[in-house]
């Protein structure tokens, strides 16, 4: 019988899983894994991942070989069975599989950085999904400066729970609930290979609220909603799919083609709609006769993921990308202009009026654009990345939501487009507002990191009613009844009904 090496239990005291094996892995092991065509392979992750978020190189390969021969290493150690108490469709107990066959190094370098983060959710299925995560050590602390893993309570505190110096060889496994961050080199170069230890569902929980409108959900985040013509509402998620939903909330149809995650949507028409992905494609739908949609057209605008989609008319499509670009072209594909001016990821485009068009970006910036010209006619600064925006053409008022949790209030002058200002500001989510929408003149809803789902009375700058998710609020819209229906990362789509007293302001 083969002799264990050293555990260290990172939070012995903790329920979370989270231990260090030493040196499972030789220097010679390391050195094989972290080969010189390895080393040169690396790319930046800012095609994929926002600068506020980590701004280290990356190389994702596939390799079930390598996989397999990981798992091995690290089975012994590795919690036969895990028991999900919850009350979501993940409840239940779940057998050790395998390793994810997905593998990532991971480069550090003098000022890079992978911020606070929880690691997502590998979904093979419904009842494949990973638990843990992996990561192996590849080259030793005395290389670099800085570099520690650290483990936080939650996303906000300031405490840090755990840390651990990284030594060759060794690897680390904890729960993805757990919240983390890689800490900046301030020297040298870091080396991790990490991966996703997945479990197979042996004994799901019966969950009656599988039975309720738009239960399905998705496997995984969703990204986006959409409320379509004639009371459907269209979801796009990590899972690659677009599902369509009818008036009671069934799952009618599943579009697939999106090799990636589907991160947005926007109604071309009563009979059309765009969706844009992390695959860097933009795919039209178009509904045909027999009510069913198919993919109509495709095509690549951007050299990075397309964050965001907006119809400024049935011909007209705006889009903006992790490529810093905004392009305008028709919805055959043919790019008009393209608009240059932000500096960093463009998270949402927003037509206000006539020839108007509003951005928002993780440069701290706004900018209203003359679409038609090409020209940017007001750049509005934030004091931190800007992820949301909502237009109300009545007030002629802009709100923006951003990195720190804050809304502001932009007004605009009737008489002269180039004049806007900021009228409030207003502390709304812990993190991230990540969705904004305007109920009417008075109320507005915000989504955030927080996980919750918050209605504010504008009048007075604050909530009247919460609604809550088991991870950060993705996205908001109402729909034809004056509902209120959140996606969330959790999966769950929600309806939630506004009092009376608040749909009937005007």
């Amino acid at each position: 019988m083969s002799v264990l090496n050293e555990m260290v239990e990172l939070l012995p005291e903790q329920s979370y899983t989270c231990f260090v094996i030493r040196q499972l892995f030789s220097r010679e092991e390391c050195q094989i894994l972290l080969s010189d065509q390895i080393k040169n392979s690396f790319q930046e992750a800012n095609t994929h991942y926002p600068t506020s978020y980590r701004n280290n190189d990356r190389l994702v390969m596939d390799d079930a070989v390598l996989a397999s021969q990981l798992f091995e290493k690290v089975k012994p150690y590795l919690p036969e069975t895990i028991f999900v108490e919850s009350d979501n469709a993940e409840a239940g107990s779940w057998q050790l599989k395998e390793l994810n066959h997905r593998l990532r190094y991971c480069r550090y370098q003098q000022g890079q950085y992978f911020n606070r983060h929880l690691d997502g959710v590998h979904y093979r299925s419904e009842n494949v999904q990973s638990k843990l995560t992996f990561m192996v050590y590849l080259n030793d602390a005395s290389e670099f400066e800085g570099g520690r893993t650290l483990f936080y309570t939650s996303k906000d505190t300031s405490e840090v729970w755990a840390s651990y110096i990284p030594q060759q060889g060794d690897l680390i496994v904890f729960d993805h609930n757990l919240w983390h961050e890689g800490e900046a080199l301030t020297a040298g170069e870091k080396f991790v290979l990490r991966s996703d230890i997945l479990y197979e569902r042996i004994s799901p929980v019966e969950l009656t609220s599988l039975e309720l409108p738009y239960s399905e959900g998705h496997l995984g985040y969703i990204w986006k909603l959409l409320w379509f013509t004639n009371g459907l509402l269209i979801s796009g998620g990590r899972d690659t799919f677009i599902k369509v939903w009818d008036v009671n909330g069934h799952c009618t149809q599943r579009l697939a083609g999106h090799a990636n995650s589907v991160l947005c949507l926007s109604q071309i028409d009563e009979r059309c709609f765009v969706s844009g992905s992390r695959d860097r494609s933009i795919r039209v739908w178009k509904l045909h006769e027999d009510g069913r949609f198919v993919q109509d057209a495709i095509y690549y605008w951007h050299n990075a993921l397309v964050l965001s989609l907006c119809i400024i008319d049935h011909q007209i499509v705006a889009s903006s990308g992790g490529d810093n670009l905004i392009r305008i072209g028709t919805i055959s594909g043919q790019i008009l202009k393209t608009l240059t001016g932000h500096t960093d990821w463009i998270w949402n485009l927003l037509w206000l009026e006539n020839s108007l068009l509003a951005s928002c970006s993780e440069d701290k910036t706004i900018k209203i654009w003359d679409y038609q010209t090409g020209t940017c006619l007001v750049t509005l600064q934030d004091n931190a990345p800007v992820h949301c925006l909502a237009y109300n053409k009545a007030t002629c008022q802009l709100l923006s939501g951003n990195y720190i949790g804050e809304v502001h209030i932009w007004s605009q002058n009737t008489n002269n487009s180039l004049d806007w200002h900021l009228i409030h500001t207003f502390h709304a989510h812990l993190g991230i507002i990540r969705t904004i929408v305007w109920i009417n003149n008075r109320y507005l809803a915000s989504g955030g990191e927080d996980n919750k789902v918050l209605i504010w009375d504008l009048s007075e700058r604050k909530p009247v009613l919460t609604f809550t998710h088991q991870n950060f609020v993705q996205s908001l819209v109402l729909n034809d009844e004056g509902e209120l229906i959140s996606a969330s990362y959790d999966g769950k789509i929600h309806v939630w009904k506004l009092p009376e007293w608040i749909q009937k302001e005007s």
